[in-house]
């Protein structure tokens, strides 16, 4: 098998799926596509490279598979009719086994899907029910059959705090069909040792952080770090697509890099991660909440599914609105 080709690298958008309002629906509320539409097309136009869908922030663990699966084609026709046919779609796959995580798969390449983002299987892991030998026979059975280039998805808040090691990370690089991973907690560290060590070949091996917060020293760290795929990216694309290009001058140009990019990022990235700050203590209802209030695209009354429920976030949003606004004027200049 010959190494499949990354993503490209960039800023991606985990996107939060658009339901129909509870008040009406009740708890099995409908898909709303228009919403959706809108805001996929939105981040298009504003330039970023590619979507999650059926993510950690999608509730994919709230979709049905009928679902998950008109979503993908949905938003691939809507972007693909709109001229954007060059937008990544990464599907995501939040399953404990291995013939569901490839069903998944395959239904996601049929839908229209680029890449696979699979979450690591997490059930028994407080248990101590999981080795390291049993998650990367997990993963290498998952990359050797996958329809789609896999990325490992290691996200400990929704694990079971499962954090995957060094020699891991390292191992499932080395696998044909495995192309890069989205690290989405806060160990710099591991950000810094997994895009730069000269263990692993990292033309086809990408890292990408989960949080825009950290994406400034991602990028700074080694030849392997490939950029974002944050929330809060759902309705500030701009601020954060120009701290990757400033990153990315910084780290290329040489001497042609001025004090005046320095100050330019650092103040966006201080912005950026003062907002994220919502996203940490919040997750999938606080970007929804961003979403609604940034860019006027309605959530609905509840944001999400059962047993999410909105309303202590909304309660709060006037808390951390000082943040959004600093950033919103960058968005506004950008």
């Amino acid at each position: 098998m010959e190494k499949a080709t990354p993503p490209p690298d960039g800023v991606y958008v985990p996107v939060p799926t658009f339901f129909k309002s509870f008040d009406k629906y009740g708890y099995k509320q409908p898909l709303d596509l228009v919403a959706q539409a809108e805001h996929t097309l939105l981040l298009a136009r504003n330039g970023i490279t590619g979507l999650v869908l059926c993510g950690s922030t999608g509730e994919s663990v709230h979709m049905t598979q009928e679902e998950r699966i008109q979503l993908i084609s949905t938003q691939k026709k809507e972007l693909v009719d709109n001229g954007f046919d060059k937008v990544v779609l990464m599907a995501g796959t939040a399953s404990q086994n291995v013939d569901e995580t490839l069903k998944t798969i395959a239904d996601s390449k049929a839908a229209g899907a680029d890449y696979a983002l699979v979450l690591t299987p997490s059930y028994f892991a407080s248990a101590g029910g999981y080795s390291e030998e049993g998650l990367r026979s997990w993963y290498v059975a998952v990359a050797n059959d996958s329809l789609l280039p896999v990325l490992v998805y290691n996200y400990p808040a929704v694990t079971n705090n499962l954090q995957l090691s060094l020699s891991l990370m390292k191992q499932l690089a080395t696998h044909p069909n495995i192309v890069g991973c989205k690290l989405s907690h806060g160990n710099m560290s591991h950000h810094l040792i997994i895009s730069s060590s000269p263990e692993i070949d990292h033309s086809g091996f990408r890292v990408y952080t989960g949080l825009g917060q950290q994406l400034l020293p991602l990028l700074l760290s080694g030849p392997g770090a490939a950029g974002a795929i944050d929330g809060s990216a759902a309705y500030f694309p701009k601020t954060l697509l120009r701290i990757f290009a400033l990153a990315r001058k910084i780290t290329t140009a040489g001497g042609g890099v001025t004090a005046e990019d320095w100050k330019e990022v650092h103040a966006l990235q201080c912005a950026y991660s003062e907002a994220e700050e919502w996203v940490v203590k919040f997750g999938t209802v606080g970007i929804k909440e961003g979403v609604n209030q940034m860019l006027g695209i309605s959530v609905g009354l509840d944001g999400g599914r059962l047993p999410f429920c909105e309303t202590h976030v909304r309660k709060e949003f006037d808390r951390y609105r000082p943040a959004f606004e600093a950033v919103q004027e960058f968005e506004r200049k950008l």
